[in-house]
């Protein structure tokens, strides 16, 4: 299985998470004498600048495969290796994440952190504190020098965010950054301003934001609390989130979605668009205050009128699960798509887009 989706309801609607677009940083020097292992298979993908990127594979999604780290500079056009972590593919047991920002690569297994400030020279172990049990690693974000953890208990009945600095062994419960309920679900941003959202049930939710990774404020939701919301980020002052139904409360693999923004962050979300009727979505992030795509099994769809009306840019005739959706820059972006081909082979790919998501092309990776 791909990203076990937490953000975005994994327990009810098996999709993706995105991972919001960070901060720029220079390109990391690779190990000296290290080669770039061929065929790999992305799983994660994140993107601080429109130029800069970096990509986690696999040799095959095989339980125990040892990870490759590569990097670009120049969109994608060359790529260069850096030092892996340590984290074998896990599996059916979690699915490997990315971050990069400040500085920072941080990844995850499902189960277990690790991160870098110095270009996987040295990788620290960064231990979820006061955690007894299994858990699951949904989502990581960088933002102020700090990495996040979307965090949910077996059974999806507690969504909570965790964070820390690197190397400090242990990321620590946020206070008051958790909900309680099944299922409980949730979705994080650094796109613009640090963001969190969490629900439960499709009858609970709570929503802050935070300018310093230390101090949080809460805010009016995004979202009604009957639906949930994948948060779009803070664009030009202008804040935006995808609205969502139950999955499936139109027909089966069918919700209703509809975009909400409010005029600046902490101000009152209204309705941008229409409700519309789609196959369950598994993304979402804004390139701009206007601009954003969405993810659906087979679409990727663009508006340029916040929400109003709706462009498929790029299709998957065979279905996908998308994630690492994110846009660095209002005219590019980045995301991550895995399906099969005709002859029924697993097939993993990274698209770039440079027009704001209205054309999607795929990167050619070592």
């Amino acid at each position: 299985m791909l990203k076990q989706c937490i953000a975005t309801l994994a327990a009810i609607a098996g999709c993706a998470l995105g991972v919001a677009a960070p901060a720029a940083a220079a390109v990391p020097s690779p190990g000296a004498g290290r080669a770039i292992a061929r065929g790999l298979l992305p799983v994660a993908t994140s993107w601080p600048a429109p130029e800069r990127g970096i990509v986690l594979g696999y040799p095959s999604r095989t339980a125990g495969a040892r990870p490759s780290l590569i990097v670009t500079g120049d969109g994608g056009r060359t790529w260069r290796p850096l030092p892996a972590p340590p984290v074998p593919y896990p599996g059916s047991k979690g699915q490997p994440d990315a971050a990069w920002a400040d500085g920072i690569i941080a990844m995850t297994d499902g189960r277990h952190i690790f991160a870098t400030r110095d270009a996987g020279r040295h990788w620290s172990a960064e231990r979820l504190a006061s955690v007894s049990g299994a858990v699951y690693v949904g989502r990581l974000v960088i933002a102020s020098s700090r990495v996040f953890a979307l965090v949910t208990t077996p059974g999806n009945t507690t969504a909570a965010v965790y964070s820390g600095r690197v190397q400090a062994g242990a990321l620590r419960p946020v206070p008051g950054l958790s909900i309680t309920g099944s299922p409980a679900y949730g979705d994080i941003t650094a796109a613009g301003v640090l963001q969190v959202d969490l629900g439960t049930n499709f009858a609970a939710e709570r929503y802050w934001y935070s300018r310093d990774g230390v101090h949080f404020t809460a805010a009016p939701l995004p979202c009604p609390a009957t639906t949930s919301a994948l948060l779009g980020g803070v664009h030009a002052g202008r804040v935006s989130a995808l609205c969502s139904g139950r999955p499936g409360d139109v027909d089966p693999g069918i919700n209703d979605k509809q975009v909400w923004a409010a005029a600046q962050l902490g101000g009152t979300f209204r309705p941008s668009g229409p409700v519309f009727a789609a196959p369950n979505q598994e993304q979402f992030a804004a390139a701009s205050a206007q601009a954003m795509t969405v993810a659906t099994i087979f679409t990727l769809a663009v508006t340029v009128n916040t929400g109003r009306t709706w462009t498929a840019a790029l299709t998957q005739g065979n279905g996908a699960v998308w994630s690492d959706l994110s846009f660095p820059s209002a005219t590019t972006g980045v995301v991550m798509c895995a399906t099969t081909n005709n002859a029924d082979q697993q097939v993993a790919i990274v698209y770039r887009t440079t027009d704001t998501g209205r054309t999607w092309h795929p990167l050619t990776l070592p």
